[in-house]
């Protein structure tokens, strides 16, 4: 036990929470510095942008995040009325729903019923078997002690056990804890957190293994496990682990999830394990230059329960059709989730920044670009999700049956916490673990607010020339962030999945995230106005090209 608790006694500091934060392996060529004047964009965007105003934004905010609201938790009436405030904006701006619609502007035309399963007293335990010879033994962790079993219902998953170490690929620094390891069909216990060493501590690999948010720091992990084809995940968390269990990882009494999706019901389940139940899973407990291993002997029988209601919520849609008969058929989709945390324990979280403000910026964007005097060739989507907070569940029933073809979505751009702006010492560190060499003239003159790190599609480069244009069209300096997306903390996730070509908006982290402080007073609607502005520049170019 002892060498178990000093191996994760050597894991990183954990980073911001969620998956937003930079990747690793970014090159220094990806850093776009501010031009002393915003280079002209076409008209009428550049009239366009200049038309939007912070006042309007706030506006919005103020009445998202208001009490009246009652957080936006899903399944209340503030979401319902934070849904039906969205339609009505849209057809006040002259925004139809998507076709084919009612034809007559109701306002239920504009929303997307999203089926929800509540689970209530979500539970379950981890059985763990090891036989050597003729003797077995066994030992049962209940979920919410010593482990924390996801929610579902009646969902049974057994198998043999592998050691994968702490579960990491990767070529800078290089490491394979897989290699040699045959992982299909078992369940793959891993460490949490990054491997001793000063080359695992930069930002880019803290954010991406060792965040302080659960979902984010297994993210990859599990990932990387699925592809492999592991049955399961059993992640042995460290000494922190009764200050989570007991405190912001406690087992709620109910959580929403999403319709079963047969091709992600296939994925390994995430089971996370206290450092006794690691003992029991590893024996004695590997010490820190062991290698990942088999385990032979050892069965792992992961059960999950909780009853089960169905509910229904909705997403929000409007559509502006393109001007090109030619390419009017196709279209970028702009979407940001509705959906807040609600009360929790009886205290309410507003859900300014989160994401208030990216509602708001997209409103903003809709009625801007309806109010054009020429509409971008291709078509738009704007699309109000519902259930982010959850489990990205609006945007993934979009994607499993969509109202509009995935293979007629040019792009997918995402607003999601758009309201607080970079310091200058995550700028400052942000440049030095990319490598800059030159990072006195990147940030000569630069004032931090002007400063975005939009995320981008891996696999879509052409996406990078029509951001460097937008930034250097609305004055701001970027680090472009390349990423696969499929782990992400927001709705872009599922579009990634799909491979559909994203585009990642996003502010910086504040205290008050996902807390009561997280206010329509604390939030910056100078900085939502510029990210609003690059988001509107963004889908102007991607629909008019």
């Amino acid at each position: 036990m002892r060498a178990l608790l000093a191996l994760l006694l050597l894991l990183g500091a954990p980073a911001p929470a969620r998956g937003q934060a930079p990747s690793p392996g970014k090159p220094p060529s990806d850093f776009v510095r501010r031009e002393a004047e915003p280079a002209p964009l076409p008209e009428p965007l550049e009239g366009l942008v200049a038309g939007m105003k912070a006042g309007a934004l706030a506006t919005h905010v103020a009445f998202l995040a208001s009490p009246a609201l009652l957080g936006r938790g899903l399944d209340t009436p503030g979401l319902s009325a934070a849904a039906g405030y969205a339609a009505s904006h849209l057809s006040l701006a002259g925004i139809p729903p998507l076709p084919p619609g009612d034809g007559k502007g109701a306002l239920a035309a504009y929303f997307q019923a999203v089926p929800v399963r509540e689970i209530r007293e979500p539970g379950g335990t981890v059985t763990i078997e090891r036989r050597e010879g003729a003797t077995a033994t066994t030992r049962t962790l209940v979920s919410g002690v010593d482990a924390l079993v996801p929610p579902a219902t009646e969902r049974i998953v057994s198998g043999p056990a592998v050691f994968a170490g702490y579960g990491i690929r990767e070529t800078s620094p290089a490491r394979d804890d897989y290699r040699g390891l045959d992982v299909k069909g078992r369940v793959v216990v891993l460490l949490e957190g990054l491997p001793p060493g000063e080359e695992w501590r930069t930002k880019a690999l803290r954010s991406r293994y060792a965040a302080e948010d659960a979902e984010d720091r297994w993210a990859a992990k599990v990932e990387t496990a699925r592809s492999l084809g592991a049955l399961a995940v059993v992640g042995v968390e460290g000494v922190e682990w009764a200050a989570r269990v007991t405190g912001k990882d406690r087992p709620p009494a109910f959580v929403f999830r999403g319709v079963v999706d047969e091709s992600r019901e296939a994925e390994p389940l995430l089971v996370r394990v206290s450092p006794a139940g690691g003992q029991a899973l590893l024996g004695a407990g590997p010490a820190p230059s062991d290698q990942p291993r088999s385990l032979p002997g050892v069965t792992v029988t992961v059960r999950a329960q909780g009853r089960e209601r169905l509910a229904v919520s909705q997403n929000v849609v409007g559509f502006l059709e393109g001007s090109d008969p030619e390419r009017k058929g196709e279209a970028v989709v702009v979407g940001a989730h509705v959906d807040h945390l609600g009360r929790e324990e009886g205290v309410l979280h507003p859900g300014a920044d989160d994401n208030a403000s990216g509602v708001a910026s997209l409103l903003e964007i809709a009625r801007t670009l309806a109010s054009s005097p020429r509409r971008p060739k291709r078509s738009v989507v704007f699309a109000f999700w519902t259930g982010e907070e959850e489990d990205k569940i609006g945007s993934t029933f979009w994607v499993s049956r969509p109202p509009w073809p995935l293979s007629k979505t040019t792009a997918y751009l995402n607003l999601d916490m758009v309201g607080h702006p970079w310091t200058r010492k995550e700028i400052e560190d942000l440049l030095a673990d990319a490598g800059l060499p030159d990072r006195d003239a990147f940030l000569a003159g630069l004032d931090p607010a002007d400063f975005v790190e939009p995320g981008l599609a891996r696999y879509a480069p052409e996406l990078g020339d029509v951001l460097v244009r937008a930034g250097r069209g609305t004055g701001l300096a970027l680090h472009l962030d390349w990423t696969e997306g499929v782990t992400g903390g927001s709705d872009y996730r599922p579009f990634a999945r799909k491979r559909v070509p994203f585009v990642r908006f996003f502010g910086s982290f504040f205290p008050g995230y996902h807390g009561p402080e997280d206010t329509a007073e604390a939030l910056d609607a100078s900085q939502v106005l510029r990210m609003a502005r690059l988001a509107l520049a963004t889908t102007w170019l991607l629909a008019d090209r």
